[in-house]
């Protein structure tokens, strides 16, 4: 059986999902959680509006999105959300790495990176983001078995 090239890209999603998760580091899936991300800069700037005594560093410290934007200062928030609403979907991940935030772009080995993606990278390196290309090595026709345990004392078959 041969994947789709969305189930390859999907796996190879989720292979940099898991690595980065037993590497201990702290990851946003963008494609869940992009538009959360954009969404806090405008919760953050009402909040702002309504109690100005208290800075925006602080609400950006407090905010209940903090855990998908991994930001701890207003202007770190506003150049991430820029980025995203600037190049939406070229990013898969938001990593922080020992207080370091990173973006990163998933590939297999069968896909290159586009134009667009490429001019993201360099936007968000300009903005102040390492970026980490992650490729995955996603067989297109993977081995399985598919066994049937039915009635009665012989009913073992396996199918290829």
């Amino acid at each position: 059986m041969n994947l789709l090239a969305e189930d390859i890209e999907q796996i190879g999603h989720i292979l940099a999902q898991r690595y980065f998760t037993e590497q201990g580091w702290r990851s946003t899936d963008l494609r869940l959680s992009g538009s959360k991300i954009i969404g806090a800069v405008e919760v953050i700037n009402e909040q702002y509006s309504r109690y100005p005594y208290m800075s925006r560093d602080w609400y950006v410290e407090n905010s209940a999105e903090k855990s998908f934007h991994l930001s701890n200062r207003w202007d770190k928030l506003t150049v991430l959300a820029r980025l995203l609403q600037t190049c939406p979907d070229m990013f898969d991940f938001l990593l922080k790495i020992n207080d370091q935030r990173s973006l990163c772009i998933v590939k297999t080995l069968q896909s290159d990176l586009n134009r667009q993606q490429q001019n993201a990278i360099a936007d968000a390196r300009r903005s102040g983001f390492n970026v980490y290309i992650f490729r995955a090595s996603v067989p297109e026709s993977p081995d399985f078995e598919l066994e049937e345990i039915v009635g009665g004392i012989s009913g073992r078959g396996t199918f290829r």
